[in-house]
Order: structure tokens, then sequence, then C-alpha cells
């Protein structure tokens, strides 16, 4: 014998939207972090910001091969993203940002560096507004200097 569930009228009313991010590109593969220096020239980026957890920069090598393969004279890490993106690391990374100078992010982990680097991007943009403002949809960049980031999934 068998039965057949219905779906409930309930699970007909969720309804969402799905934008399209503005992803450009994806380079993978053996060797692709030799391209990080022509990405970075390609997007102006001569002083990166990138965004980590404390175990990817202490106990890998990979945030030095980064560095290394940047191109650049100074990349400023900041490494104090932890597990589940607390908001005041948020905050303390957006301080970091202003105080360096950085003209670009790049984001190396997995899914808290990542949505850190998102939320360090949006907050820095809406720097003249509240945190209750910022949390309000807005598309108003505000003169914002940090236009490209990279993703880096490890």
């Amino acid at each position: 014998m068998s039965s057949t569930i219905l779906p409930t009228t309930n699970q007909y009313t969720n309804l969402g939207t799905y934008v399209a991010t503005i992803l450009k590109r994806v380079e993978y593969g053996v060797g692709s972090l030799s391209k990080l220096a022509d990405i970075l020239s390609e997007l102006s980026i001569s002083k990166p910001f990138l965004v980590t957890s404390a175990s990817l920069a202490t106990k890998t090598d990979i945030i030095e091969s980064i560095k290394n393969a940047s191109g650049c004279e100074s990349v400023v890490v900041f490494s104090g993203i932890q597990q589940h993106s607390p908001i005041q690391h948020i905050r303390n990374a957006v301080i970091e940002l202003k105080m360096r100078g950085s003209d670009g992010i790049i984001a190396v982990g997995g899914g808290s560096p990542i949505d850190a680097a998102k939320l360090v991007i949006h907050l820095y943009k809406e720097r003249n507004r509240s945190i209750a403002q910022v949390s309000q949809h807005s598309n108003d960049t505000l003169g914002c200097r940090i236009h490209h980031y990279l993703w880096l999934h490890w």
C-alpha cells in the first residue's frame, strides 16, 4: 500500500526573489593564484585588505602565499573573524580598514570570513549612517573607495 502526501496551502504561499550577484568571473584550478597580481592590477587595487580567520592566518601558509602572489607592497591582513562572524569583529575590521586606507578587499576562507567581508564592505560604504539605518536597503555608496573585492574559498 502506498500513500501520497499533498502539500498544504501554506507551502505554496512562500514567495521570494533571486537577484544575481555582480560576480564577473571565477578563477580556479592549480596555479590560479599566480593570476592574482594581474587581477588586482586590472581592478586598480594596490593596497588590499585581506579578511580571514585566525586559524588560516596562523596554522597555514596560504595567507603568506596570497600576500606574495598579490604583487602588492602592502597587504593588510585582518584575521580577527571567528565562526559566525560576530558583529563586533565586523566593526573591528571596518575600523581597521578605515585606518589602513586599503583600496580593495580579499576574503579568504570559508563562510565566516567571506560573509564578514561582505558586511565590512557594506558598513564601510554606509559609514555615515547608524547601524539601524544600514539595516535598511540602500544603494548609496557615499563616496566609497572600495568597489572591488575577491572571494578566495579555502
